[in-house]
């Protein structure tokens, strides 16, 4: 299979944007008001790369190569000149070169494909499911809620990114997530991030179970 590639404009961030999830911006600089107005003029989709170097506001910043494509969805522009948008992430990619730094980052990118992974089994993609499950549920319970069926995709690649999403994690890992090559590589990472975040939230309930019990 060849590759795909395009040019994209570039929204350099201090997030991680994976494919399917959604992403609020807030607009005000005039380098991303141009951008996004080129995008709209050309019904141009645009890419989001985590910052490596830099800051999201004023001067250049230096971006991971590996990004994802997102689709504007909505935007509403306010009194004062700013825009609000919603993007959704759709596909990953990986810059190959740079081809403008002014007013906004642009770069040739090539789109990555998700391929077959046979790697991702069954019994992976359940322990997953069921790692998250429980976390969700030990989380809400030390947060004072209950929670009774936590659900979630059950389409590998859905689910790996549905998971790293969700996870309250540094953006290192998370961009670590999002450059993992196969999709069994990346639930196995999850997993091993759920069981071990779920430990400690294990312990959490059980010292909290163990003072309410002294105070009684």
């Amino acid at each position: 299979m060849g590759t795909e590639e395009r040019v994209l404009p570039l929204f350099p961030l201090n997030t991680v944007l994976f494919p399917g999830a959604s992403l609020p911006l807030q607009i005000f600089e005039d380098r991303y008001k141009q951008m996004l107005q080129d995008c709209l003029d050309a019904d141009l989709k645009f890419g989001v790369v985590l910052i490596r170097e830099g800051s999201e506001v004023g001067g250049p910043a230096v971006p991971y190569s590996t990004g994802t494509l997102a689709d504007i969805v909505q935007v509403n522009e306010s009194r004062g000149g700013q825009f609000f948008v919603s993007a959704i992430g759709r596909r990953r990619f990986r810059i190959v070169e740079f081809t403008q730094q002014t007013p906004y980052l642009s770069a040739v990118v090539e789109l990555l494909a998700e391929e077959a992974d046979t790697g991702a089994s069954t019994e992976l993609t359940q322990a997953v499911q069921e790692t998250l499950s429980s976390h969700v549920v030990l989380t809400s319970g030390l947060e004072g809620g209950w929670i009774r069926e936590v659900r979630s995709p059950s389409e590998p690649v859905t689910l790996s990114y549905f998971v790293a999403a969700a996870m309250q994690i540094d953006l290192p890992r998370k961009q670590a997530l999002l450059e993992e090559p196969t999709v069994s590589a990346r639930l196995q990472s999850e997993l091993e991030i759920l069981q071990g975040s779920a430990k400690e939230l294990r312990r959490r309930v059980r010292r909290e179970l163990a003072q309410r019990f002294s105070r009684q």
